[in-house]
């Protein structure tokens, strides 16, 4: 399955995004509204500001280890992940309280090492993201792979989320961000939802709520 937003935004963009997500999120970290709210409960249920924040670092902070684990000349053993398919295996898998206990003891760290660590991760994703070649992969989900601006893609749901989340959670106004990275999470989210439930499902949902079935088809996650 094909992606819209994929097809009109190339590799220095993609990347380029990503950078920019993160370098909004440390903006935002960095307030003290964060800090004075850090073990309060955020706007996902079962987290905290802080695990909230701590996960958003580690979500965009993959992207880094993922390489550093992946060799250059490594070679896929079966079809590439797409942004779509990687999300819809990740969706069905169950680590969703596991990623809750981990957000938790990293944020244990506190305030100022979280928006620390998610200033230094701006620097080092700008650095990584423009040494690597156009048609370098990554190993995800265990031995599956996708290119990499496919997995920068995927985390501009992870991150540009959160960040809404983070900004929800706090009471403070979301930094602006280039309109194409949410044009990416809305096209990701739409295929996402056609792999569940159907294109005719989804264009019901769209664009005939009174045909729609009983089964919910948005959110997508």
């Amino acid at each position: 399955m094909s992606t819209l937003a994929g097809s009109i935004v190339d590799s220095g963009q993609i990347r380029a995004l990503v950078v920019e997500a993160v370098a909004a999120s440390a903006e935002l970290m960095a307030r003290p509204a964060v800090a004075e709210q850090w073990a309060q409960p955020s706007a996902l249920e079962g987290m905290s500001v802080g695990a909230l924040a701590a996960h958003l670092v580690r979500a965009a902070g993959s992207t880094v280890a993922y390489l550093d684990r992946t060799p250059v000349a490594a070679q896929p053993t079966d079809v590439l992940l797409t942004p779509i398919t990687y999300f819809h295996a990740a969706v069905t898998s169950p680590i969703h309280e596991q990623i809750m206990d981990v957000s938790a003891r990293e944020s244990a760290v506190g305030h100022a090492a979280i928006a620390a660590k998610c200033a230094q991760l701006v620097i080092d994703l700008e650095v990584r993201l423009s040494d690597e070649p156009q048609d370098r992969l990554v190993a995800a989900l265990g031995d599956r792979f996708l290119t990499l601006d496919d997995f920068c893609r995927t985390r501009m749901i992870e991150v540009l989320l959160h960040l809404d989340d983070l900004a929800v959670s706090t009471g403070e106004t979301r930094p602006e961000t280039d309109p194409a990275g949410a044009a990416i999470v809305i096209d990701i989210s739409v295929g996402v939802a056609r792999l569940l439930h159907g294109d005719w499902n989804v264009l019901y949902a769209l664009a005939r709520a009174e045909r729609s079935s009983d089964e919910p088809v948005f959110p997508a996650f």
